[in-house]
């Protein structure tokens, strides 16, 4: 009986979908205030990553493009573009009003924190719970368009910090599963790569800044 319990997947319906995405987000959200409470070390990295992994055990099939040095090398590309645009049209202009942590003062197991969650755990779970699971059940009863527009908007609406890159990233993520078949850990390359230019943007633009300004004469 147990053993039929540990290899029982509920089928692959819309409402099935939505009902493991919403249940996912959920148990996400109040994992990690427990163990916040606790202060528990890696707590958002650990509950995401557990949830992806159930969440890929229960529902795994979706639309994927064959592996290839080819498909990874774009991947790669299209992230590091994505995030260099990220910086030059957002990260930039936004310096004067942005609270650069300093390089020094940062451990490093908080740097090797950020990037497991940040680059790793935050878009596999992001990816296969909105933008496989949700997508996929909103779909099948509001249509591609609306489904993206929605899930998009719910994504943005929880990155306050950045609601309409958030919004148009999404949307691109979006269309990356309908219309070339990029899977969620595909599509995860892409998103933790944005999420890698953020992040070391913020580290790093205090000492580029140092170190350029003597040689260029004018605040950066």
């Amino acid at each position: 009986m147990i053993n039929n319990i540990s290899l029982w997947k509920p089928r692959p319906i819309a409402e099935n979908k939505i009902l493991v995405a919403a249940i996912a987000i959920a148990g996400v959200g109040a994992a990690q205030g427990i163990l916040n409470s606790f202060d528990v070390f890696g707590s958002k990295a650990m509950t995401e990553m557990l949830a992806f992994l159930a969440c890929s055990r229960l529902l795994p099939n979706e639309p994927r493009r064959k592996w290839s040095p080819r498909l990874c090398t774009g991947l790669i590309a299209i992230g590091l573009l994505l995030g260099a645009i990220w910086v030059l049209f957002i990260g930039f202009p936004g310096r004067h009003e942005t609270n650069f942590p300093q390089l020094k003062e940062i451990p490093l197991k908080f740097y090797a924190l950020g990037l497991v969650t940040s680059c790793i755990a935050a878009p596999l779970f992001e990816e296969k719970v909105v933008r496989h699971l949700l997508l996929d059940g909103a779909s099948y009863y509001f249509g591609k368009l609306a489904a993206t527009i929605g899930v998009s908007a719910l994504f943005a609406a929880v990155h306050v910090d950045a609601i309409v890159p958030a919004f148009l990233l999404s949307v691109f993520l979006c269309a990356g599963m309908q219309f070339f078949n990029l899977n969620s850990a595909q599509r995860s390359v892409i998103h933790g790569l944005v999420n890698f230019s953020m992040l070391h943007w913020m580290i790093f633009y205090p000492t580029l800044r140092d170190f350029l300004q003597p040689t260029l004469g004018s605040p950066l």
